[in-house]
């Protein structure tokens, strides 16, 4: 009787295994990984509108931001919006295109609270799984910020290495944004390592929720200091990181707010090679430049932007002078302008990222009127 019972429970217990390996074994990995330099930038659901005015051939990928579970764990775009949208616009631009989960400042911390618990994690993940099948989905990216962690505390970890399994049995990548030093004790190595790749959020060093402390909030120096971070302090192959680029910025002037770039340009188009003005601070169009040449010589995996509505459209474009720069090779990137009537000074409003002068560019932006050559400053 005493070895029946034993040989019973060891009967249960295996079948107890099998059933928990049944409900987690997703397959073999089929992903296909990309080594690519990638040029990542995301857009809000509120902001669909604005896609048929971004170039968006001057990215590799294409973030939608945000989807967060709602109380039986289906995702839920931000305002509601069409994830279809994005979809297709990204892949007529032969994108590849994710659905990013998460987003800072969410008030839904408690659907993320009970999604990631174990006994309801495997379901959640299957949702998420449908969702990027059911949407024509490349892939996953974890946006779960540091206002999160306190609720979800360590089931991050568990979370992401599961979701990874499940995506990459279907070939599906995962991305997650993260922030860009002295992250979160729940992001582990091996959380990290999970990721196909780490889109560096190199910004918000300050911001509106820090009115005391007034100045840039996505300095040179965090570049340096994140790139430090993830590859020798953290021991993140470059290759797996992507140098994260606001285009955007904060006007501490009270009452304090988030400012897009082409609102800070449209009063004074010289404000487009300045980093600040006034109270106000950001990136112009050298830093954005400065930082992608950083990327390359650190042997970074690409670029992130954040966010591709708040840009200005035309000459005076950051994802303009960022994809000059990138495709300028392995010099030393500087401003050109154009130079239409000949007098040998050129357009501010023109400008053109480049190692030596196109035909047509000059060094200086001194010209104010570029169409009648007889108006210019002094030689």
């Amino acid at each position: 009787m005493k070895q029946k019972t034993s040989l019973l429970s060891f009967s249960s217990f295996f079948a107890l295994i099998l059933l928990f390996s049944c409900k987690t074994n997703y397959g073999p990995d089929i992903y296909k990984p990309d080594t690519s330099f990638k040029v990542v930038g995301y857009i809000s659901g509120g902001s669909f509108d604005k896609l048929d005015s971004i170039e968006l051939n001057k990215l590799t990928y294409l973030n939608l931001a945000f989807a967060n579970p709602d109380k039986e764990g289906y995702l839920v775009m931000d305002d509601n919006a069409d994830v279809s949208i994005g979809v297709n616009k990204g892949h007529a631009a032969n994108l590849k295109v994710f659905i990013s989960l998460g987003g800072g400042g969410r008030p839904d911390t408690v659907f993320w609270k009970a999604a990631l618990q174990p006994g309801n994690r495997s379901s959640f993940i299957k949702k998420i799984v449908k969702y990027v099948e059911e949407n024509n989905l490349d892939g996953v990216d974890v946006d779960i910020e540091g206002n999160l962690f306190p609720y979800i505390g360590f089931t991050y970890g568990p979370f992401v290495v599961e979701l990874k399994k499940a995506l990459h049995a279907k070939g599906k990548g995962m991305s997650c944004a993260l922030g860009a030093v002295d992250l979160d004790p729940v992001v582990t190595n091996e959380a990290l390592e999970a990721y196909d790749f780490v889109n560096v959020m190199v910004y918000d060093k300050t911001g509106i929720w820090r009115p005391n402390v007034i100045g840039p909030h996505s300095p040179f120096s965090f570049a340096e200091d994140a790139i430090k971070y993830y590859t020798v302090d953290r021991k993140i192959l470059p290759a797996n990181i992507t140098l994260g680029l606001p285009f955007y910025g904060f006007d501490f002037t009270p009452p304090a707010r988030y400012i897009n770039y082409s609102e800070i340009i449209k009063p004074d188009i010289a404000n487009a090679y300045r980093d600040s003005v006034g109270m106000r601070y950001y990136n112009g169009i050298p830093m954005i430049s400065q930082k992608a040449m950083l990327a390359k010589k650190s042997s970074l995996g690409g670029v992130m932007i954040w966010e591709l509505s708040c840009d200005t459209y035309g000459d005076l474009s950051l994802m303009k002078a960022l994809d000059q720069t990138l495709k300028a090779g392995d010099c030393t990137v500087t401003s050109f302008f154009k130079d239409e009537d000949g007098d040998g000074f050129g357009n501010p409003s023109k400008p053109f990222q480049a190692c030596n002068a196109p035909e047509g560019y000059v060094a200086n932006m001194d010209d104010s009127d570029d169409s009648n050559p007889k108006v210019h400053p002094l030689k």
